[in-house]
């Protein structure tokens, strides 16, 4: 057969593309790289499973043209990564199938059952961060990138998000792991659009604007690629809240947002990301002080004529529903011995009246402490206080659990007149 020039130079152009799969040493009939799912397992607890924060990222993936996402969840409501170690799937999960990225969220106050004057409060990252690593380092074994999922402050409660940010940037640093900053962006947000609403009702779990935000920086950070433009309304696979299971033969609208708010949540999530890349994927923060009350004054000199008496008032220690507790104390003197009587008086039908002989009633020069040892779920309260001025007597409660496994602490105040 006869080719002229123009002929030939396309038939060895034609030969040369058909030979270009082979010599790449990819094969006919394998599918190129970029077409092949990505696979990613989310270890977490109700922040994850709120309004099915998986789907949504699913879901955003596809309208952004990125790999389709294949997950699984397991996700507990009030799980901490601890639990999920011991005694979850999780684990299983991970060794039994091949992962690309695994979403690892820690329970909103890093595990640790810290409340001051009633409100739930960061205190620290000493129940999170062993896990958080043993977590990580099981996951490279599993030929997987492991991702904290940085939560955000409660509403009540935004000074938080230091101890948030320190703790998972910590873990991650030192564990090689990536950060999505969801709380950072979620901070941004808070202050600048305060007219979204991203909490749902009980001012913890994310309301479905707060679930976007988190799948708009899970994008960010896993895609490296901005999710300004992708759309604002999500359908997909619905999660029963009281169930905490999802629906799969159901198909939900699962976010619904304003253009305007889409775009102010997108742009702060890629904010948030570039602010990690600028400085090498971590933020250098330094650990802020356990939250607590302000200390006692000095007081004045106690005797048997500013001292005894009955005295009532209030007790901010336990979180709702037991907030605040009535406070009675009834303080005497029998020779040189002071005696008490402690009554806390809850309102409530699940939590049972109390009165209580101060046995260990001491009176200082300037100070009285006491006790109880019988307060509600197995906890001790030591009880210290002041007398400010006449008739005024005030004081903090600290409450620990008697059982050693637990991180059960509780911070409060109390104070009293005297009748």
């Amino acid at each position: 057969m006869h080719l002229n020039r123009r002929g030939f130079s396309r038939s060895l152009c034609l030969a040369f593309i058909a030979l270009l799969p082979f010599a790449a040493g990819v094969h006919a009939w394998e599918k190129p790289a970029a077409a092949r799912p990505i696979h990613v397992l989310f270890v977490g607890n109700s922040y994850t499973y709120f309004n099915n924060l998986p789907e949504i990222f699913a879901r955003l993936a596809e309208a952004g043209r990125q790999r389709k996402v294949e997950y699984r969840m397991e996700a507990p409501g009030g799980w901490r990564l601890r639990d999920h170690w011991e005694k979850g799937e999780a684990l299983k999960a991970l060794r039994e199938a091949q992962w690309d990225y695994v979403v690892l969220q820690e329970q909103s106050t890093l595990g640790m059952n810290y409340f001051v004057e009633g409100k739930p409060r960061v205190g620290g990252d000493a129940v999170f961060k062993p896990y958080a690593l043993k977590w990580a380092e099981e996951v490279r074994k599993a030929g997987a990138s492991a991702v904290f999922y940085l939560t955000w402050a409660r509403k009540a409660t935004p000074e938080d998000q230091g101890a948030l940010n320190y703790a998972y940037m910590q873990a991650a640093k030192e564990s090689g792991a990536q950060v999505a900053p969801v709380g950072l962006a979620w901070a941004q947000v808070r202050e600048r659009q305060p007219a979204i609403e991203l909490y749902f009702p009980d001012g913890s779990h994310p309301s479905p604007a707060g679930s976007y935000l988190a799948a708009c920086t899970l994008y960010g950070t896993i895609f490296h690629q901005n999710p300004v433009g992708l759309p604002g309304k999500i359908s997909g696979v619905p999660v029963d809240l009281s169930t905490a299971k999802a629906e799969p033969e159901k198909n939900s609208i699962l976010v619904e947002l304003p253009r305007d708010q889409a775009e102010s949540i997108q742009a702060e999530a890629w904010a948030a990301r570039i602010k990690l890349e600028k400085n090498g994927g971590y933020l250098n923060v330094v650990a802020p002080p356990s939250p607590g009350v302000a200390p006692l004054p000095a007081g004045a000199q106690l005797s048997a004529s500013n001292l005894e008496g009955q005295w009532s008032g209030s007790l901010l220690l336990y979180p709702p529903p037991l907030l605040p507790v009535e406070m009675v104390l009834r303080i005497g003197r029998d020779g040189a011995a002071w005696n008490g009587q402690l009554e806390l008086n809850f309102h409530s039908k699940d939590q049972p009246d109390q009165s209580i002989g101060l046995a260990d009633l001491r009176v200082a020069e300037r100070e009285l402490t006491f006790s109880d040892p019988d307060a509600p779920q197995k906890i001790k309260i030591r009880f210290r206080g002041v007398c400010t001025r006449a008739n005024d007597l005030r004081g903090i409660a600290e409450a620990t659990s008697e059982n050693p496994d637990s991180s059960l602490r509780l911070l409060g105040i109390w104070q009293l007149q005297r009748k």
